[in-house]
């Protein structure tokens, strides 16, 4: 019987949920992210802008100028987003020591919306006046350098303010400007995320830098590029979440015409104050400048000798070859916040994501890829430098070891108390399931412990079935003589049920009778999937990586699939089955600002929120080894008591 006395609904019984949280839950193939991004229409106004201009003739002699200053936009804007997410450089002058939500990473894709419409601006511009025909262009000389921030200061900045503050009222504030500032903790590319009408009333403001040139005669092409990288360096400083700016640029009157990046950064937190665009002068003109500006400033930079703290670090891998390109938040944080899914793309580009993920291998270290807090308790998400498959290649397992020493090495000296090993980082055929690992910890005396995780992992995949079946139900269970597999198959003997072991090694399956005692009794071994089909099954459990259409094959209508394999299965949408992934845990968004995806998005894997259950709790141990199955039941109580929890859309019908 199910919880509380009641009969747990039938696999026929179970309803189907709308598509968008199929895909939320994992249980369908995710849309590539960089296919929806690369093909957004807005970039067709690009090749409008090129067509207007060989049409009319306007704007002609501008297009290569702007063509400069628009790659040169994209370059600065992305070595921000690099520097800012390089945890080496940026978390010593972090400001916001937070992660923005996922949400946001989504909404601010419309970051380059006004790089995209600046050359259209310049064409329309030079389409409907004289202003900036080639009769009118100059030379890039010190005095038409002069005359762009001349006006920049003088006309650019002053208006900017205006606007800027009557954006603040309600009025315009509701229908426009809270979608900018819904962003509290600023990514480096939040201060061109605008609406459109706000964008151009911004293009019409920043024109001016060129337009009181161009009517003194004093417009050069050389402008062009000029101050579009000066104005995103600065725009992005001010944005970027790290100080950018020394203790030097506040020294006397400096500090009325240089801003910093915790000065804008107030702006964003307290909302009513720092209105400027790059100069203070207006904000302490008209009384709006905040108090505790260069306090801030001067926290912010003398922190720089500060590391925080790390409890927990999570020692993943590479998913596959081109996730180490496009899975990493140096080239988007929005791409590294969503489910791994390789699209025509990455296929494309698969020759040279395997040349980066080769010389990755060979030159860096275990890398940051985000550090984030769990109630409280910090953590921090390390990643080897090599891609899933190369682990299968025995002769590189040595060196691969020694780059996993070397990272719990680090984590040893900057005092971390918990790694986590993840996926393959802790296989039998690797380090022994961890018990290497351990072994070189104690044998040097480091304090640091190593958590394999696999028995959350086994206690929520073994949740998951009694939430969802009967004990009379047959379990297949594929990767039965492994760790994790071998403590299920006990376990679900123990509560009843009839347990397929699909298992090629009939020495490992008796010794897994022997370790059953009495309930080896109900364990029966198949040898291939065909043998563990033709016993029809109602639940298999996935721990072995196996092709989508071998399970869809081998599963009967509507059966439960719970995968706890690495990687994961991917059902197709048409599949007949039942399908969760039972290793991938939820939480509250509350309790932590993690949006880093390891696996399956909004959900941490169970080895990972094992390990911040090892720091939670303080356990001062570690987990390698073997798995005890009379220990599942607690591991699960610790892992709801801390706020995990099992998906609640598992075991719903894809189809």
């Amino acid at each position: 019987m199910g919880r509380g006395g009641q009969r747990p609904p039938s696999l026929r019984q179970l309803q189907s949920p709308l598509v968008g949280d199929v895909a939320k839950a994992g249980l369908a193939p995710p849309e590539p992210a960089a296919e929806r991004w690369i093909l957004d229409p807005k970039y067709a106004i690009y090749a409008f802008t090129y067509l207007l201009s060989l049409a009319t003739g306007a704007g002609a002699h501008l297009v290569p100028a702007l063509a400069k200053a628009t790659l040169l936009r994209y370059v600065v804007n992305h070595a921000f987003v690099a520097l800012s997410k390089w945890d080496a450089f940026a978390e010593p002058r972090r400001i916001h020591r937070k992660n923005p939500p996922a949400q946001q990473l989504e909404r601010e894709l419309d970051w380059d919306g006004p790089v995209i419409l600046s050359p259209l601006a310049f064409v329309l511009v030079d389409l409907l006046t004289p202003w900036l025909r080639p009769d009118r262009v100059g030379p890039c000389d010190a005095r038409s350098v002069a005359a762009l921030f001349a006006a920049h200061y003088a006309c650019v900045e002053p208006v900017y303010y205006a606007f800027h503050v009557w954006l603040h009222g309600d009025w315009a504030y509701r229908r426009s400007h809270g979608h900018h500032h819904a962003s509290v903790v600023t990514e480096a590319v939040s201060g061109t995320s605008h609406p459109l009408y706000e964008s151009v009333a911004y293009l019409a403001n920043f024109s001016l830098a060129f337009l009181v040139p161009a009517w003194c005669g004093r417009f050069s092409l050389g402008q062009i590029p000029l101050y579009f990288v000066w104005f995103d360096v600065m725009n992005c400083a001010g944005h970027c979440n790290f100080e950018c700016f020394p203790r030097w640029a506040q020294w006397g009157p400096l500090k009325y015409y240089v801003y910093t990046s915790c000065y804008h950064s107030l702006h964003h937190s307290k909302y009513k104050w720092n209105y400027c665009l790059f100069c203070p002068i207006w904000d302490h003109l008209c009384g709006t400048a905040h108090p505790t500006s260069q306090a801030l400033h001067r926290e912010v930079t003398d922190r720089a000798r500060r590391r925080r703290p790390t409890d927990v670090v999570f020692l993943a891998h590479g998913h596959d070859v081109p996730s180490m390109v496009t899975h990493v938040p140096f080239v988007s944080p929005f791409l590294c916040s969503v489910t791994h899914a390789t699209g025509w793309v990455a296929t494309l580009l698969w020759p040279l994501c395997y040349v980066w993920a080769r010389l990755a291998q060979l030159l860096l270290p275990a890398t940051v890829m985000q550090r984030y807090q769990y109630r409280g308790t910090q953590v921090a998400t390390w990643c080897l430098p090599v891609a899933a498959r190369f682990y299968l290649n025995k002769g590189e397992r040595p060196a691969i070891q020694r780059k996993l020493e070397a990272a719990v090495d680090a984590a040893e000296r900057a005092g971390v108390r918990y790694v986590g090993l993840a996926a393959l980082n802790k296989a039998e055929w690797l380090n022994g399931g961890g018990e290497a690992v351990r072994a070189r910890c104690e044998a040097r005396g480091y304090a640091v412990k190593i958590v394999h995780g696999n028995a959350l992992t086994a206690a929520a995949v073994l949740e998951t079935v009694r939430r969802k079946t009967l004990p009379e139900d047959t379990v297949c269970v594929t990767g039965a003589t492994a760790k994790i597999g071998r403590a299920l198959a006990i376990a679900l003997a123990r509560r009843g049920h009839e347990v397929v072991c699909l298992t090629t090694a009939p020495d490992r399956f008796a010794d897994l009778v022997r370790q059953a005692g009495a309930a080896g009794a109900r364990l029966r071994r198949a040898h291939t999937y065909d043998d563990a089909a033709a016993l029809r099954p109602d639940v298999w459990l996935l721990g072995k990586l196996a092709f989508e259409s071998t399970i869809h094959r081998a599963v009967r209508d509507d059966a439960l699939v719970v995968d706890y394999a690495v990687p994961h299965l991917v059902p197709r949408p048409s599949a007949r089955y039942a399908y969760v992934n039972g290793a991938a845990l939820v939480y509250d968004a509350k309790d932590t600002d993690l949006t880093f995806c390891h696996d399956v998005q909004g959900t941490v894997p169970a080895c990972l929120a094992a390990a911040i259950v090892h720091a939670r709790d303080d356990l001062g141990a570690h987990e390698t080894g073997p798995i005890d199955v009379d220990a599942l039941d607690g591991w699960w109580a610790r892992a709801e008591r801390h706020g995990f929890r099992l998906n609640p859309g598992a075991a719903v019908r894809c189809a």
